[in-house]
């Protein structure tokens, strides 16, 4: 009798797929045929969009792990522009969205500083403001 192998999902692009080698891990090193140890393409650049930003919250639901399930996003998104400040930086300004311990804003696309927008649309990049703790 043979067991049949459940098959294995990786997200690193954004979406559920079959990896080509391994399981996706984040502490995974891009070799020079520039692909995951999983066997997936870091060329793949989705744009940003409602659901990047949901995935980015989702990952960044526990403050305790949020270095390193930044620096997770921001190696699987590199063609999305993050930004970290504190929300005393923001003053008075609006948030895209808000969550427990920051507030997210939606970086315009620009020539030279960072400007803020509130279309989705014309979103290049995110500014992450912390709280500042009580």
């Amino acid at each position: 009798m043979s067991e049949i192998a459940e098959k294995k999902t990786c997200s690193c692009k954004g979406e559920p797929h079959t990896p080509k080698q391994h399981q996706c891990t984040c502490s995974s090193e891009k070799n020079e045929t520039n692909l995951h140890s999983c066997g997936c393409s870091s060329k793949q650049e989705k744009a940003l969009d409602q659901s990047l930003i949901d995935d980015l919250l989702r990952r960044l639901a526990n403050q305790d792990d949020y270095q390193k399930n930044l620096q997770c996003f921001k190696k699987h998104h590199a063609n999305i522009r993050i930004i970290e400040c504190s929300e005393d930086d923001m003053a008075e300004k609006q948030p895209f969205m808000a969550a427990s311990y920051f507030d997210l804003f939606l970086m315009a696309n620009g020539t030279s500083c960072a400007r803020l927008t509130d279309s989705l649309d014309l979103a290049i990049g995110l500014v992450i403001a912390l709280h500042e703790p009580e």
